[in-house]
């Protein structure tokens, strides 16, 4: 972990992959999470923060409200993530492809996890934001655990 200065100072003018996790617990109002998590999602909609994911968050962070019938959720997941968003969300290509099977083959990671990481390392991020312990196996200082913060 980084020094105890802020999470949302740290990462100002950085580029952060957003795991699924940050995005529910800001959108499904999951305090203390919330609290810590609302000044980064601030920081991106003003372009202070770069911020990145993948098409595997869109599925992670929608299948729960389909699976509920949450539709007010689903409608504001969908208008986050739609044509305006501040968020850059990159699609699956066989370059991904090819670097999350060497990681799923390396440290054993499920493959959509395998897949966010290779997405967030061939983008170059300065951070990858999760809550998910699995990614401890890769031994990574830029993987911030959001729990760390608390």
């Amino acid at each position: 972990m980084e020094s105890r200065m802020g999470l949302s100072e740290m990462l100002v003018g950085k580029t952060v992959f957003f795991d699924s996790a940050p995005f529910i617990y800001v959108f499904e109002d999951n305090p203390p999470y919330k609290k810590l998590l609302a000044p980064i999602f601030l920081a991106v909609d003003v372009g202070t923060i770069r911020a990145v994911s993948s098409l595997i968050t869109v599925v992670e962070v929608l299948s729960k409200p389909y699976h509920l019938e949450q539709w007010n959720l689903v409608k504001r997941y969908h208008d986050f993530f739609g044509n305006q968003s501040k968020i850059e969300v990159f699609p699956l290509t066989m370059e991904i492809a090819d670097f999350a099977a060497n990681v799923r083959g390396q440290y054993g990671l499920k493959t959509p996890d395998a897949i966010q990481w290779a997405t967030a390392k061939l983008n170059n991020v300065d951070y990858y934001l999760t809550n998910d312990l699995k990614f401890k196996v890769l031994n990574d200082k830029r993987i911030l655990f959001v729990d760390e913060y608390l």
